[in-house]
């Protein structure tokens, strides 16, 4: 086949776990010479992002345009600039993307799947599932799913793992001991956390109530860290940012239960942290209580730095964290079920370092950009030559 030349469509204005490994992904396809553009909207973080980069960009500018509209801007890009893959990472670029081909089977389509793939078998999705050449998930529970709700032939679907930058996943002593003794963290007291959103999805609420099924004594061996904000709406006209309801009440929940003396020094609220890894760092174990996440970056990212994750039971962090080979899995919405998963580190810290030591090891042999690039590119080349 002659050169590839990719496509990416995405056209979120949010800046989440998904835009952001998406822009690193465009970043690291670029480093290894691929001939890429960019279709994304000129307000995004995205579009922002990469913009300091030497990925070409086209962006269109309003907020979001209709799918109708989008495709006409992607078969227009294509034909101008003989595109041979398009790469689509929402499903509204997905949409976009399949309406662009309408009568033709290229550019050849690429979907990177990142949420639950929910039921749709209907006529319109028989059809436009049939315009995508190949389906990518991170997660074989995701795929698994997909290849039993979606109208998609099974040989499309591929087990493509998220690359991680693994280098920059190291423990710093020095810096880990003097930031747990500015929280107020003694030498060998064992310390929880998370980092996410303060959203009631993310099982937050019922990490801090895990909390009351602790004795007086298991508490004052522990520190419970949360570090995140309440979930962004956008921003009003003075240009503030401006938060969810149910997240900022939430947040002010979890601010009056930290200040009960007997939690007080003991349950700590952190603000988000871009520079988020010194944050891991002073963990000893992570944990992430959403009811059903598709597949979790923060625990990969956890696991790198050698924390076990107490995780749900549920989508792909079954998958993550194993059979309890990993962590812990608990129950979906259930802060009892948390509480036991917190009472077993207590009276088994031994396995804080068995467990992370195994997390690492399985994290740098799945999620290393090295291979995620390789099969990237083994695809890009496959496709082609069909």
């Amino acid at each position: 086949m002659g050169e590839v030349k990719v496509l990416h469509s995405i056209q979120s204005l949010s800046w989440g776990g998904l835009e952001i490994y998406t822009a690193e992904l465009i970043q690291k396809l670029a480093e290894a010479g691929v001939n890429q553009r960019v279709f994304c909207s000129a307000h995004s973080r995205v579009s922002e992002e990469l913009r300091h980069t030497k990925v070409e960009l086209i962006t269109f500018p309003e907020k979001k345009i209709s799918k109708l509209k989008a495709a006409f801007w992607i078969r227009k890009i294509s034909r101008e600039h003989q595109i041979t893959h398009l790469h689509s990472h929402t499903r509204i670029d997905m949409w976009a993307c399949v309406l662009s081909r309408w009568n033709s089977a290229h550019p050849k389509h690429i979907y990177n799947l990142y949420m639950n793939a929910l039921p749709k078998k209907d006529l319109v999705h028989r059809w436009i599932f049939s315009k995508v050449d190949a389906l990518c998930s991170s997660s074989e529970w995701v795929l698994s799913e997909a290849r039993k709700n979606f109208p998609i032939a099974p040989e499309k679907l591929r087990l493509m793992r998220y690359g991680r930058k693994t280098e920059e996943y190291q423990t710093h002593p020095e810096q880990r001991e003097q930031l747990r003794a500015k929280m107020g963290f003694g030498a060998k007291d064992l310390v929880f956390g998370t980092l996410c959103r303060i959203d009631a999805g993310k099982g937050v609420r019922e990490l801090v109530e895990a909390l009351d099924y602790l004795s007086d004594d298991e508490i004052k061996k522990i520190h419970m860290v949360i570090v995140g904000d309440p979930t962004i709406l956008g921003r009003n006209p003075d240009g503030h940012l401006t938060y969810e309801t149910q997240s900022v009440e939430l947040a002010e929940w979890i601010t009056k239960k930290a200040a009960e003396p007997r939690l007080k020094g003991h349950l700590h609220r952190v603000p988000f942290q871009k520079n988020f890894i010194p944050y891991i760092d002073i963990l000893d174990v992570f944990i992430l209580a959403s009811y059903n996440e598709t597949y979790s970056l923060s625990v990969l990212d956890s696991m790198l730095m050698e924390k076990p994750v107490i995780g749900t039971d549920a989508g792909g962090t079954t998958e993550q964290v194993g059979k309890n080979e990993r962590g812990f899995l608990t129950e979906p919405r259930s802060a009892e079920s948390l509480s036991e998963a917190l009472r077993f580190y207590i009276q088994n810290p031994d396995q804080v370092a068995q467990q992370g030591a195994k997390a690492r090891t399985w994290t740098l042999t799945q999620h290393s950009w090295t291979e995620t690039l390789k099969k990237t590119l083994a695809l890009y080349d496959e496709l082609g030559r069909n």
